[in-house]
């Protein structure tokens, strides 16, 4: 007989119930996914050197502002044209005329990149992120990736965002195919450079699209790259990879990639053509999906359905529609996420719109009328308090029951002594009754064993 697997050991982290890690048994309770709430907020690629075939959006934050960094691009063979943004609430940008680099007559653009040469092409998927490496000088506070695969991809470095070089003559990395959106980030948990790309699984341009990722202590030298492996191995073309630290959990990281479905057309060309839609873009289509990583070569693909689907729009049944931002923007002190979806592309109208959710709102544990519980498998108490992102109707209810590893209740966290909370709260401390306090807890391996009704429940953390 094989002896019990040791407790977890979450320490202080925020854990959101975006996979099946902390849970053990689920009773009359749905695990799904959630629809974030489309808004009025837009921005239209409606510039010369922008136009239908603007795309890649990153968000980054740096201080008191937000960076909308994409591709402008106003047809097939037009140049490419890294361009910014900027915002101080990360929902209404504007276009900063910064005279670097021109568009025809236009001077005053917001361009900051463009192809070095016809073989550098590091314009088409010019991807930005803050460097939260604390070794990291201060003159490139600001990394990105860009690239294709003859050359390899590229690796640059700011001191503001906004003006950029090479961090060396040559590509940081060329073992990839790298024709979409490439991401890196530094990772504080894995303490190291982690960068995500395109690969194929059958050699250049053979088999279908999927994701590999490679590591780098200095964003120079990086090491061989590994595809990365799936729970539920589907047979999919994966077109992005979206991959991003969670905010408030950076040991956990989201990634909200593009699904292609190849020669798959929804809408017949007369109707594309009418609607404005070119270069027979009609003939494929897109989802989003969902998927997490604690680091590593496996992305936890827990909901194999679709996140976010194409939706009643024409226009979004076109391939390489309905990609997410990289980068989520942080509304209402925290409490609400945003995320920038493309909308229209390959079609003179294309734009990004806002997409709101609740903190740790990708998914929820809901029970409905009827009594649901959640017992969590076993970790190790620690901390001062137990927090939880969690909401109830009117007459809903959560009890909080805290259970020793075997299951058994402990003696004032448990039966009369249960917590009982309603409300509608993204970091709600549990209160204990007969002033018992979490800290007695403090190393001790337990369980929590959730009762819902009318409920959800989204994370919860030690503090």
């Amino acid at each position: 007989m094989s002896p019990a697997p040791a407790p977890l050991d979450i320490g202080l982290r925020r854990e959101p119930f975006f996979d099946g890690y902390l849970l053990e048994k689920l009773s009359h309770v749905s695990h799904e996914l959630v629809d974030p709430v489309a808004t009025p907020y837009t921005f239209a690629f409606d510039r010369p050197w922008e136009g239908a075939f603007s795309i890649y959006a990153t968000i980054v934050r740096d201080g008191d502002r937000h960076l909308l960094y994409y591709r402008g691009q106003n047809g097939l063979g037009a140049r490419s044209a890294a361009c910014v943004a900027e915002s101080t609430d990360g929902i209404r940008w504007t276009r900063p005329e910064l005279g670097l680099i021109a568009d025809g007559d236009h001077t005053a653009t917001n361009i900051i990149h463009v192809d070095p040469s016809a073989e550098e092409k590091t314009s088409h998927n010019f991807t930005p992120f803050l460097d939260r490496n604390p070794a990291a000088p201060a003159d490139e506070r600001f990394k990105a990736v860009g690239g294709e695969d003859k050359a390899g991809l590229f690796g640059f470095a700011s001191a503001d965002g906004i003006h950029w070089r090479k961090v060396q003559d040559g590509p940081i990395f060329v073992d990839g195919v790298f024709d979409s959106q490439n991401v890196a980030f530094w990772s504080e948990t894995e303490n190291c450079y982690v960068l995500y790309f395109r690969v194929w699984t059958e050699g250049l341009y053979k088999g279908r699209r999927t994701i590999a990722r490679t590591t780098s202590s200095d964003f120079r030298q990086w090491s061989a790259a590994q595809v990365m492996t799936f729970r539920d191995d589907q047979a999919e073309e994966l077109y992005t990879n979206v991959t991003m630290p969670c905010p408030g959990a950076p040991h956990l990281y989201l990634a909200l990639p593009s699904r292609f479905v190849p020669k798959r057309r929804w809408m017949e060309p007369a109707r594309a053509r009418a609607l404005g839609v070119i270069e027979d873009r009609e003939n494929d289509v897109s989802d989003t999906v969902f998927m997490t990583s604690r680091g590593g070569t496996v992305y936890d693909r827990h909901f194999p359905s679709a996140y976010i689907k194409p939706g009643p729009d024409p226009q979004d049944w076109v391939g390489r529609n309905n990609m997410v931002s990289t980068g989520l923007v942080e509304l209402d002190g925290g409490a609400t996420w945003g995320l920038w979806r493309c909308h229209h592309y390959a079609s003179t109208t294309c734009h990004l719109r806002l997409h709101t959710l609740r903190r740790d709102g990708f998914a929820r544990l809901r029970a409905g009328r009827r009594r649901g519980r959640v017992l969590t498998k076993p970790f190790v108490a620690a901390g001062e308090s137990l927090c939880l992102n969690f909401a109830t109707s009117a007459a809903g209810l959560i009890r909080v029951e805290v259970l020793d590893e075997s299951s058994q209740p402990i003696e004032g966290f448990s039966g009369r002594a249960t917590a009982k909370l309603f409300g509608d709260s993204t970091h709600h401390v549990v209160p204990w009754p007969k002033q018992r306090r979490w800290s007695e807890l403090s190393g001790r391996a337990i369980r929590l064993r959730f009762t819902l009704t009318d409920a959800d429940l989204y994370a919860l953390q030690q503090g």
